[in-house]
């Protein structure tokens, strides 16, 4: 986990399971030496091509010498249903936790491509998860990543 807010480290390291596979650094992504880096396709779709896609996380090469991991990962949305010209998240995924469902797909896309041993860096900022005063979005990623750990 990578922000520049310690705030949010501390929110995030209280609300996460303890677990050796997860760090929190106070300092740009940039700096983390990872396989692979999670970001919002706000960001990443522009820089790496790739456009939205709601069933799959997108796992991008990062060719451009930016100094960020040589692989990014976009996380996907929630599926969305067409009802009567109107767009709403299909029903089953109506109580699934958005970070949730990003993060579970991200990482497990990651694992599919990369194996167990690759690292993966989540961005908060970059992930739109960077509020200290947001304990929802950390309380999903926290089941998510034991969901994770536990396959």
């Amino acid at each position: 986990m990578t922000s520049l807010q310690q705030s949010t480290l501390n929110l995030w390291s209280r609300l996460l399971p303890e677990s050796t596979a997860i760090e929190f650094a106070n300092r740009s992504s940039r700096s983390v030496q990872t396989d692979v880096l999670a970001m919002s396709g706000v960001w990443a779709f522009d820089r790496y091509g790739g456009k939205p896609n709601r069933e799959a996380a997108q796992i991008l090469p990062n060719s451009r010498g930016d100094g960020l991991p040589e692989w990014i990962v976009v996380p996907p949305f929630r599926p969305i249903v067409e009802r009567g010209g109107e767009f709403s998240i299909r029903e089953d995924f109506e109580q699934i936790s958005p970070a949730y469902h990003a993060v579970l797909q991200s990482l497990r896309a990651v694992r599919t491509e990369f194996g167990d041993s690759a690292s993966v860096a989540l961005d908060l900022p970059m992930l739109g998860m960077d509020d200290p005063h947001d304990e929802s979005t950390p309380a999903s990623v926290a089941q998510a990543i034991e969901i994770f750990l536990n396959e």
